[in-house]
């Protein structure tokens, strides 16, 4: 299986430019933006680069956000901010909001229409994939705040 490394510079390009406007949205100093877009950058053309490998998008987006967290975490003690300053606006590229949109679409058809089997199997199909990619998403992205930042040790 190849690799398209051309859709990839274009995912990461898109996601950085994504990121960068909610960067500057809620406000994130000016001088961090560069690491924001750099792990929504790698963060997104790693989820891509599974996907083209065949992997589900729920646990690709859980790799993704885990990846993005932890060097989030990273970049924000050796540059001292804090790590959801620069997380957050690198994972909205990642939420599904196509698929959401789709469920919505979904729902108001069949009350549109009347009740469908295939039209509910689809709805319920595009609400489960979005709120399973959204788990994945807040899982991946607390799980390393909570292995580097507990205050008592696990065992």
């Amino acid at each position: 299986m190849a690799i398209d490394f051309i859709s990839l510079a274009q995912a990461a390009f898109f996601a950085a430019l994504m990121t960068l406007g909610w960067s500057l949205m809620v406000n994130v100093p000016r001088h961090y933006i560069w690491q924001s877009l750099l792990i929504s950058a790698i963060g997104y053309s790693l989820r891509e680069l599974l996907i083209q490998f065949g992997v589900n998008l729920v646990l690709t987006s859980f790799v993704a956000a885990v990846v993005t967290a932890f060097l989030s975490i990273y970049l924000a003690k050796r540059y001292l901010i804090t790590p959801k300053t620069i997380l957050v606006p690198a994972l909205l590229c990642m939420m599904p909001g196509v698929t959401a949109y789709k469920a919505m679409i979904s729902l108001v058809q069949l009350g549109y229409f009347g009740y469908d089997q295939t039209l509910f199997v689809q709805m319920l199909n595009y609400a489960f994939n979005a709120m399973f990619i959204t788990g994945a998403l807040v899982l991946g992205l607390s799980l390393p705040a909570a292995i580097f930042y507990r205050k008592q040790p696990i065992v």
